[in-house]
């Protein structure tokens, strides 16, 4: 009687190969952002990382928009979002959550970079999967922040007579601008304007 061959799991990437992987991914997200996806060749990514193209290709066999989409999937939803669920879980209060969220947030390249990079990318992007991976980066985001005022208008912490869909676009576009700061308390004091309001006060607080 003959027993069905069994398939074997494709063995488990060393741990040489899982960091050339990573430095791979690490190297491409600079380089996408600099250049864009349509500036950035297969063949200057393996220089970049001091590779061969053989050894991108080992990585990536699916070539260019595998990796990049990858890229977007680790870097920045599952690395970046997953550091920021961690923050959040720390405290309770919607000021200093928020302070935290922006905090993570400017960590991530919020500003014109990302916007054109991901904007290049889906016009060149053929595999709607694909695609798919960049609306959830920017899906995943704003979920994080609508959540966090939806809760803190129903607790009464923010001004009732504001639709929170507005409070989200007046946070999402101050903390785009405030990405060309270089003030050392930028998110405490993106949270104070938000807050607080631009009228000038006889007492600033403290950093």
């Amino acid at each position: 009687m003959e027993h069905p061959v069994q398939s074997q799991a494709p063995p488990a990437p060393s741990p040489m190969d899982q960091d050339t992987r990573r430095q791979i991914l690490t190297k491409a997200a600079e380089l996408f952002l600099a250049k864009g996806y349509k500036g950035v060749s297969m063949k200057e990514l393996a220089e970049a990382v001091q590779v061969t193209s053989a050894a991108l290709y080992y990585h990536f066999p699916k070539g260019k928009e595998d990796l990049f989409t990858t890229m977007i999937q680790t870097v920045f939803v599952d690395e970046g979002m997953a550091r920021i669920d961690q923050t959040l879980a720390t405290t309770q209060g919607v000021r200093e959550r928020l302070t935290l969220l922006t905090s993570a947030l400017l960590t991530l390249p919020l500003d014109e970079r990302l916007s054109t990079l991901l904007r290049d990318a889906r016009e060149h992007l053929k595999d709607p999967a694909h695609q798919q991976v960049i609306l959830s980066l920017l899906d995943r985001i704003k979920r994080h922040v609508t959540s966090l005022f939806q809760a803190a208008h129903e607790a009464g912490e923010i001004r009732s007579d504001l639709p929170v869909n507005v409070v989200v676009g007046l946070y999402m576009g101050m903390l785009r601008e405030a990405k060309a700061s270089s003030e050392a308390h930028r998110a405490a004091s993106l949270v104070s304007v938000l807050f607080d309001g631009i009228a000038k006060r006889e007492h600033s607080p403290p950093p």
